[in-house]
């Protein structure tokens, strides 16, 4: 009897060790299949890594060459101004009529302007209107029996860009007497 329930014992932990290594090589089945996805999913993440990195560099070098582009055009226009200055001083070289140069300049002037607003430059208004520091920068104040905080003299234009600030306009605001 001891010998059968020794044998049955026996044949017990064999079919345990069996199923034990089953599991084990199910494991270590698992185990391999996971390091190969790790290996898979770190590859991937490297060359996405390398992609982004030559997106980013391309990028850079579109909006540097873009920025070239943007300045030649505005290049242009202003050289096309520079050559009617140019013309007008060689009418006033060759003894020209002051008045033809004076209506020539004021025509240079209308284009210069032109070519701006055409960028998107356009003047702050100033004269006339209440002081606001965000668009203003008051170089001086001058007291005034009915005004207060009213710009009442344009010092230097001011510009925006598209809406931003480029350069403020520098005034003189009237204070109140007291």
């Amino acid at each position: 009897m001891e010998e059968e329930t020794l044998k049955e014992n026996t044949k017990e932990k064999e079919k345990e060790t069996e199923k034990l290594e089953e599991e084990l090589e199910t494991l270590k089945k698992e185990l391999e299949k996971a390091k190969a996805e790790r290996e898979d999913l770190y590859d991937k993440l490297l060359r996405l890594s390398a992609e982004f990195d030559n997106f980013r560099k391309r990028t850079q070098r579109d909006l540097e060459r873009f920025k070239e582009l943007a300045n030649e055009a505005i290049i242009k226009e202003l050289l096309l101004i520079l050559d009617n200055f140019e013309r007008a001083l060689e009418a006033v070289e060759k003894g020209s009529d002051l008045e033809a140069f004076i209506e020539g300049v004021k025509l240079i002037h209308k284009q210069f302007k032109e070519t701006l607003k055409r960028f998107g430059v356009e003047e702050i208004e100033a004269r006339g209107v209440e002081f606001d520091p965000n668009i203003h920068e008051a170089v001086m104040q001058v007291e005034d029996e009915e005004k207060d905080n009213i710009v009442v003299q344009e010092v230097q234009k001011g510009y925006k860009l598209k809406g931003k600030l480029l350069r403020p306009s520098k005034v003189i605001v009237a204070k109140k007497k007291q």
